[in-house]
């Protein structure tokens, strides 16, 4: 039956151009970079980048007028790139039409799809749609109102006894603009099984984000009230949760955005919630000339904590879910007090930082450091991080750093060199050293682990474009740890490489084939000794899409891991995308066979707007997804996905209070959307 879809499509395909139009959205065009995207690159990384480019698009720069600093909130460019806009103004005067980006060689295919979202030219010729219209007049009131649902057809064990709420998970957002003076939000957010309107949640969700942000009142850049978030330099102190793969890194030569924005996503982990500030002390200009500002802000929020008979906290606990008794128990039973500055210094392709954060819990965070691992956690009741971050970028070149130290003396320095030798050609190089006495609680920078804490190592990446329409992605990792880890009792050693290629044969037609290998160290079963944890991944795919509202992807990924044995697996999917006029059809088909959860696959797959997942798949089976998204009219929006994945190997799925009785799980999601 699979194969007679497929070939049915393949069929259909030549007659389907004729029916489309270009009606394509830029949320479309990132979720298919992230189809390509490291596996490393967690859904929580995922979700706050996806909501900081949904706040961008809301109020496009206007390129013409564009500060350094603006561009480079735009995670997908490069510092080169960043720097050859810019350069591209100052050598050949203001531009008339976005359609001159072709002419700045280093932005590539998808970059050049994706900019015409977030920047603008305020001469552009007339006759543009709506939307070219709102661009040049980005001043104009917007608002947004999302509601989004999931009726869930299956019982899960805690539906039925264990949990405070019901099985529905729901969440709304609204949000409000007026250019860069002024921007408001409400976001409120219900996981399944957690009590609404009820208990301990009688304001309604159990998890709400708010914000008020105003800007460009003389020195003021910006001042957020509510919660938001933080990052500066490389993110050793202020990590704000963002944080990149290593083929994502690679990309954008390892460059960091430094921003303050509202925290506006539904994560309940990385946030301040309080005031701040950064004041423009020196320098106005888009480009080139000196500026001076100033960040500083102050926080006092709840968090929720695995508390010790003795009332001190063992974990600092940011899952967010409050569905059984103990975890309602966790949740908002300890307060964290932080206050921090950053004072930044930039003049013709220099950057020099100063960045500090102290923290006040008002509980004592105290792990339980009888085991190896967990020795060197953050402990304490108040915390203080401070570091120097620094930076240069000038022609083919750039060179970025930041070292860290924490009140204990614990030390941190990530520094990399990007250089592009040619237009073809870019080589990135990155040091990393994060001693295992370091700890900060706001840290998220490069590296093989999850915290920028006891790892030393050297990465080396390239992209070459040896022909007009290949690319290859290249890199080589090497990660030492002198401490034990979590299922590592000794000091262990790490190796990653991948390499990559993309190929377009035609305007229509896209190949890509990618391969990685990495082997790490792992405690034997009697834990005396280390044995090799490794694994080889591979994925083949081919895509067709017209530019004008059709794409179809073929994917092929396998995987052998090992470790005390062998496990294998393999996934072939089929990924269609149709958009007629202000319609919207995805579909996924999924066919998956591994040997168990080392041998797990990944599978990107179309959501919603401000909806991003990245799931993986073990066993044998089959996973089935089907998107429709209606415009009704030029305000409204409504859009419905069902889901279903069905196991050929199991009668159970899921454990513990997740656990569903039967091999099949179907989930059906509604969104609607109004935009004034």
């Amino acid at each position: 039956m699979k194969a007679a879809a497929i070939l049915f499509f393949l069929v259909l395909l030549p007659c389907l151009p004729a029916l489309t139009q270009e009606t394509r959205t830029w949320e479309e065009l990132w979720q298919e970079m992230q189809a390509d995207a490291d596996d490393e690159d967690d859904e929580e990384a995922q979700d706050e980048t996806y909501e900081r480019l949904a706040q961008l698009a809301r109020d496009p720069m206007e390129l013409n007028h564009v500060t350094r600093e603006e561009l480079e909130q735009l995670p997908f460019l490069s510092a080169l790139q960043v720097m050859d806009m810019l350069e591209y103004l100052h050598r050949y005067g203001p531009m008339r039409s976005l359609g001159e980006l072709p002419m700045i060689v280093s932005l590539d295919y998808r970059q050049l799809q994706l900019l015409p979202f977030f920047v603008y030219v305020a001469d552009e010729s007339a006759g543009g749609s709506e939307t070219q219209s709102v661009r040049r007049h980005s001043f104009y009131p917007h608002a947004d109102l999302t509601l989004t649902g999931r009726v869930p057809f299956q019982e899960r064990k805690g539906d039925r006894s264990g949990y405070l709420g019901y099985r529905y998970r729901h969440s709304l957002r609204a949000e409000y603009s007026m250019g860069k003076r002024l921007k408001a939000g409400l976001i409120g957010s219900q996981d399944a099984g957690e009590p609404f309107f009820a208990g301990e949640n009688r304001w309604g969700y159990d998890n709400y984000s708010y914000y008020v942000q105003v800007g460009r009142l003389g020195v003021l850049d910006r001042a957020i009230v509510g919660k938001y978030r933080v990052s500066a330099g490389m993110g050793l102190v202020l990590g704000g949760s963002f944080r990149l793969g290593k083929l994502s890194s690679l990309m954008s030569l390892g460059r960091q955005p430094t921003t303050l924005r509202p925290h506006s996503s539904r994560s309940q982990s990385d946030y301040f919630r309080g005031a701040a500030a950064t004041l423009r002390l020196l320098g106005n200009g888009p480009s080139g000339g000196a500026t001076l500002t100033l960040t500083a802000f102050v926080s006092h929020r709840p968090i929720d904590a695995t508390l010790s008979a003795d009332g001190s906290a063992t974990t600092l606990v940011t899952s967010g879910y409050h569905r059984t008794v103990s975890e309602m128990a966790r949740k908002d039973n300890t307060h964290l007090t932080a206050a921090g500055t950053r004072l930044a210094f930039s003049s013709q392709g220099w950057r020099l930082g100063f960045n500090a954060v102290g923290t006040h819990l008002d509980r004592r965070l105290q792990p339980a450091t009888s085991t190896l691992y967990r020795r060197h956690y953050p402990s304490g009741t108040d915390f203080l991080n401070a570091s120097v971050d620094y930076g240069y970028t000038r022609a083919r070149l750039t060179i970025s750093g930041e070292t860290a130290l924490n009140r204990d003396g614990g030390l941190a320095t990530v520094n990399s060199l990007g250089w592009q030798p040619s237009p073809s050609v870019s080589i990135m190089a990155l040091w990393r050293h994060y001693g295992y006495r370091y700890t900060g609680l706001y840290s998220h920078s490069f590296g093989d682990n999850s915290r920028a804490q006891n790892e030393q190592g050297f990465f080396l990446g390239t992209t070459w474009q040896p022909l007009r329409r290949l690319t290859l992605h290249a890199y080589a990792d090497y990660a030492y740890f002198p401490w034990a880890r979590y299922l590592v009792s000794q000091s262990s050693r790490a190796l990653d490489f991948l390499l990559q290629a993309d190929y377009r044969p035609g305007s229509h037609w896209r190949l890509l084939a990618r391969g990685r290998m990495r082997f790490r160290e792992r405690d034997n079963e009697r834990k005396t000794a280390l044995t090799d944890n490794n694994d080889y991944r591979l994925r083949l795919s081919s895509t067709y899409d017209t530019r004008r509202g059709l794409s179809l992807r073929t994917q092929f990924d396998a995987v052998r891991a090992f470790y005390l044995q062998t496990s294998r697996g393999w996934m072939f999917s089929e990924h269609l995308t149709w958009q007629p006029r202000s319609w919207l059809f995805s579909a996924t088909a999924a066919l998956f066979r591994t040997d168990d959860y080392a041998s797990r696959l990944y599978l990107y797959e179309r959501l919603m707007a401000h909806e991003f997942t990245m799931p993986s798949y073990y066993g044998h089976g089959l996973h089935l997804g089907l998107l429709a998204r209606k415009d009704l009219g030029q305000r409204l929006r409504l859009a419905a996905r069902l889901g279903f994945t069905r196991y050929s190997d199991r009668s159970t799925i899921g454990s513990g209070l997740q656990a569903i009785d039967g091999p099949q799980q179907a989930d059906l999601d509604v969104q609607l959307r109004w935009r004034l």
